[in-house]
C-alpha cells in the first residue's frame, strides 16, 4: 500500500510538471505568447521601433502616472478613469502600427510573419 501511494504520488508530479514543461512546445514558440507582443521571440524591425518610439514613451509615462495615483492613499477617480482611457487609446494605436506591419497582437493572437493566429491557451 505504501509503495502504491508512492508510486501514485511519483506519477502526479511528473504528469504536472510535463504538462508544464509542454504546454507551448507544440505551436513552435516554446512559451513565447506569455511574453506579450510578438511571437516571443524579439524580431521587431527598427522601422517599426522608430515609428513607434513617441508612442510607446507616452504610453510608459502614461502608465506610471496612472501607478503612482493608484498608490495614494486617496486617487482621484476622475483622473483615474482619464488616465486608463489615454492608456487604452495609446495600447490600441500600438496594436494598430504593430498589426499594420504584420506582428501579432498582445498575447500571442493574429496573423502576421511571426504568428499562425493561435495561443498556447
Amino acid at each position: 500500500m505504501k509503495k502504491l501511494v508512492m508510486v501514485s504520488a511519483l506519477v502526479v508530479i511528473v504528469g504536472l510538471l510535463a504538462s508544464q514543461a509542454l504546454a507551448c512546445w507544440w505551436d513552435g514558440n516554446y512559451g513565447g505568447h506569455m511574453m506579450g507582443w510578438g511571437s516571443g521571440r524579439g524580431y521587431y524591425s527598427q522601422s517599426f521601433l522608430n515609428d513607434t518610439a513617441t508612442l510607446r514613451q507616452e504610453l510608459a509615462a502614461k502608465q506610471g502616472e496612472y501607478n503612482a495615483l493608484m498608490a495614494q492613499s486617496s486617487p482621484d477617480p476622475k483622473r483615474a478613469s482619464q488616465l486608463s482611457q489615454e492608456i487604452v487609446g495609446l495600447q490600441d494605436q500600438l496594436q494598430a502600427k504593430a498589426q499594420a506591419q504584420g506582428y501579432m497582437g498582445p498575447r500571442g493572437y493574429g496573423n502576421g510573419p511571426y504568428g499562425d493566429g493561435w495561443a498556447c491557451w
